[in-house]
C-alpha cells in the first residue's frame, strides 16, 4: 500500500491507447490501486491510482487538474495486479491503459457507488508464502493428462487452470470432483453481469479456484498458489483484438508475482518452453497410422469458375469409404474459406484484400459474396480491381465450398455432409445438434477450427487436403502452425492415438513432416536451428508494426533505423512492417512518442510482440 501525505499528486492508469502518465492532485491519501474519478479532456473517465509524489512535476503546457477518491473502503487492485497489468503493457507495447480495459470490466471500474470492502474480506487477509517453480507436463492423449492435473489440484491450494478454448475449459470442470465443481469457478467466456459477479467472486477470495479460457488469466484471485496453462503453445492464447498480448505469458508472470507454482501442459510444447525447460516427447502414434500421400500421384480436381485444382488422392476417398462403412466420421481439413481462397485480377495479378486488415478476402458462391480470411468483414464483390481497374475479376485457390459437391458424391444418401469453417458460433445446443447429426457418421469439411468435432463425434479420419498449403504463409511460425494442427488431428478428443491421419503433399515425409513420426522433440530440434540462424523468436522479439498513415509508418521506421534496428517493410499490407529486436523494452523510448495522447486525433500504432 503506498499512501502519502493529506496533499499530494498521483500518477493514474487511465483505460486508452496512452502511455505517458496522466497526472492529476488529490486532495486526501489513499491506498495503490484505488479508483478515480478524472476529467480527461471534456468528460470524465475512471481510473485506478498508480504511484503517488508529495510536488507537482515540473511545469509544461498543461494545467494539473484534480481527481477525486471515489467512496470505496479499499483499493480495486492489489498491488500485484496493478503490477501485472502495467508489466503486460510493457512487455506487449500497448500501455497499461489498454491492459486495464481487458482485465477490468468497464462495469466494475465504472460503477456508481462504492464497491465492497476488499480488505476486510478473509481472501486477502489469508494469503501464504509461496514459492515460484515450473512444472512441465506434456501428454498427447488429453483425458491421462488432466487426471493428472485434476490430481495436482486436489491438494487443496487456490488455483488458476487456463485452457485455449471455453469449450475445453467447460469439459475440464465437468471432470473435478463434486466438491471442488461446487466451490470452484468457471470463468464466463463473454462479459454482462456473469462476468462482473465472477469477478466480485474472486476478488473477494470467496472461490477456492478458477478454471477458464485465455481471459481468466486476469481473474484477481488473492493469494493464488497455483496456475495452469494447458495446450499452452496454442494460437488461441494470443488475443486477436487489439491489444494483441500472448495470455500464457502473462499466466507465466503472473504466477512470479504471486510466488505460485506455474504448470505448463499441453499435447506439445512452444518453442520458448521448448528451448527453456527441454520437454521430451514420449508418445508417438502408430506408424500405421500416418498416412503421407505424394500429390503427384492423384488426380486433380477442376472446379468452375476458378483458376487452379485441387489434387485429390485414392488414399483420401478409400480412408473416407472405410470410416463411414463404420459409422464414424471423416474430415477433410483444407484452410481455405469459401469457394475460392481468393479472388484476383486477372490484369495485374493481385488479390482483393480487406479494407481492414489488409489480408486476404475469400469469395463465398453460396452467399455471393467476399469474406475476410483474418477479421471476418464481409463486403460484395468490387466491380472492377481495387488496385488498376481492370474488370476481369476470377478466383484462384479452391476452397471448402468447392470441396462440397465431391464430399456429397462420396458419402451414402443418408450420411452427413457439412462444412464447418468457423464462421458460426458453435453454442451448447448446436453442439448438441451437430453430435446428433453425426452419430451415424459423416463427412465434414473444415478449416482448423473443425478439429473441434473431435471433440463432439467419433472422427475416424483426419485429411489435410493440401498440407503444403498450410506452410506457404509468410509469417515465421508458419511450420509450427501447421505441424502443431496436424498433430491435434491424431490425439484430439476420444479417439485420439487410433485415428488415422493423411497427409497429401508434394514433398510427403520431408522437412517438418517427419515430426509426424518421429515427434514433436525431432520437429523442434530442426525449426529451431533455422530459427536462430534468421534470430527468430525464440531467440529474439518480432514486433509488427501497423501504422495508422503511410507517413507515420515512414516516421517510426527511420526513428527504429537510428537506434540499430533494421525494419523489414513487405510492402503489403502498405501500413504494416516488421522489425526483431534483443526485447520489447529496448524500442520503448523510440515508440513512446506516438503514443502521447497528444496524438489521439492522429491515431496510434498497433503493434504485436511475437515472442515464440
Amino acid at each position: 500500500m503506498n499512501r502519502v501525505g493529506a496533499h499530494c499528486y498521483c500518477s493514474v492508469i487511465v483505460p486508452g491507447p496512452w502511455w505517458n502518465p496522466l497526472t492529476y492532485e488529490l486532495q486526501s491519501p489513499l491506498p495503490r490501486g484505488s479508483r478515480l474519478k478524472i476529467p480527461v479532456g471534456r468528460g470524465t473517465r475512471f481510473g485506478i491510482a498508480d504511484s503517488f509524489f508529495p510536488t507537482p512535476p515540473e511545469k509544461g503546457t498543461f494545467n494539473i487538474r484534480q481527481g477525486k477518491h471515489l467512496s470505496d473502503n479499499s483499493p480495486l487492485l492489489t498491488e500485484k495486479t496493478l503490477d501485472l497489468i502495467k508489466w503486460t503493457g510493457k512487455t506487449f507495447l500497448c500501455g497499461s491503459g489498454e491492459v486495464l480495459k481487458v482485465s477490468v470490466p468497464s462495469s466494475i471500474l465504472s460503477f456508481p457507488g462504492p464497491l465492497v470492502d476488499f480488505d476486510s474480506l478473509d481472501g486477502e487477509n489469508q494469503q501464504t508464502s509461496g514459492q515460484y517453480e515450473e512444472n512441465f507436463l506434456y501428454e498427447c492423449k488429453t483425458f491421462s493428462r488432466w487426471k493428472k492435473i485434476v490430481e495436482l489440484l486436489e491438494k487443496g491450494d487456490s488455483f488458476i487452470a487456463l485452457f485455449p478454448e471455453q469449450a475445453l475449459a467447460a469439459s475440464f470442470f465437468a471432470l473435478l470432483p463434486p466438491a471442488m465443481q461446487k466451490s470452484a469457478l468457471l470463468w464466463p467466456s463473454t462479459g454482462g453481469k456473469k462476468l462482473q459477479d465472477a469477478w466480485i467472486a474472486a476478488r473477494k477470495g470467496s472461490v477456492p479456484g478458477i478454471v477458464g479460457g485465455p481471459g481468466a488469466v486476469f481473474a484477481p484471485l488473492p493469494g493464488v498458489r497455483s496456475i495452469i496453462v494447458d495446450e499452452e503453445s496454442s494460437g488461441a492464447y494470443r488475443t486477436y483484438r487489439h491489444p494483441f498480448l500472448n495470455m500464457r505469458t502473462v499466466a507465466a508472470r503472473k504466477a512470479l508475482l504471486e510466488k505460485a507454482s506455474l504448470t505448463l501442459s499441453g499435447r506439445l510444447p512452444s518453442s520458448r518452453v521448448y528451448l527453456r525447460g527441454k520437454p521430451r516427447c514420449t508418445e508417438l502414434p502408430p506408424r500405421e497410422n500416418v498416412k503421407l500421400v505424394d500429390l503427384k500421384n492423384s488426380f486433380s480436381s477442376e472446379f468452375q469458375g476458378i483458376a487452379g485444382s485441387l489434387p485429390l488422392s485414392a488414399a483420401l476417398f478409400s480412408e473416407t469409404a472405410r470410416v463411414l462403412s463404420m459409422g464414424k466420421v471423416a474430415l477433410w481439413l483444407l484452410d481455405r474459406k469459401g469457394y475460392a481462397g481468393e479472388v484476383a485480377c486477372e490484369e495485374c495479378g493481385k488479390p482483393i484484400l480487406c479494407s481492414s486488415c489488409g489480408r486476404v478476402m475469400a469469395w463465398e458462391e453460396q452467399r455471393r459474396r467476399l469474406r475476410c480470411s483474418s477479421c471476418g468483414k464481409v463486403s460484395p464483390l468490387p466491380e472492377t480491381c481495387p488496385s488498376c481497374r481492370g474488370v476481369l475479376l476470377s478466383g484462384k485457390r479452391p476452397g471448402l465450398e468447392a470441396l462440397l459437391p465431391v464430399a456429397r458424391a462420396t458419402a451414402p444418401d443418408e450420411k452427413t455432409v457439412l462444412i464447418w469453417d468457423g464462421t458460426k458460433p458453435c453454442g451448447k445446443k448446436a453442439a448438441r445438434g451437430l453430435t446428433k447429426d453425426l452419430s451415424g457418421g459423416g463427412i465434414v469439411l473444415g478449416t482448423r477450427s473443425a478439429l473441434t468435432v473431435c471433440d463432439l463425434a467419433d472422427v475416424g479420419f483426419a485429411a489435410w487436403v493440401d498440407a503444403d498449403s498450410e506452410v506457404r504463409s509468410v509469417a515465421f511460425q508458419a511450420k509450427f502452425t501447421a505441424f502443431s494442427m496436424m498433430w491435434e488431428s491424431l490425439w484430439r478428443g476420444n479417439s485420439g492415438g487410433g485415428r488415422t491421419v493423411l497427409l497429401q503433399s508434394r514433398r510427403p515425409g520431408f522437412g517438418w513432416q517427419k515430426g509426424m513420426v518421429l515427434g514433436w522433440d525431432h520437429f523442434w530440434n530442426e525449426e529451431l536451428r533455422e530459427r536462430k540462424e534468421l534470430d527468430l523468436p525464440p531467440f529474439s522479439f518480432l514486433l509488427e508494426i501497423k501504422s495508422p498513415s503511410l507517413g507515420l509508418k515512414e516516421s517510426i521506421m527511420a526513428q527504429l533505423e537510428k537506434i540499430g534496428l533494421y525494419p523489414m517493410d513487405p510492402g503489403e499490407p502498405p501500413l504494416v512492417f516488421w522489425v526483431t529486436t534483443p526485447s520489447p523494452a529496448s524500442v520503448q523510448n523510440v515508440l513512446a512518442p506516438y503514443f502521447s495522447i497528444g496524438n489521439s486525433s492522429t491515431g496510434f500504432p498497433e503493434i504485436t510482440v511475437w515472442i515464440d
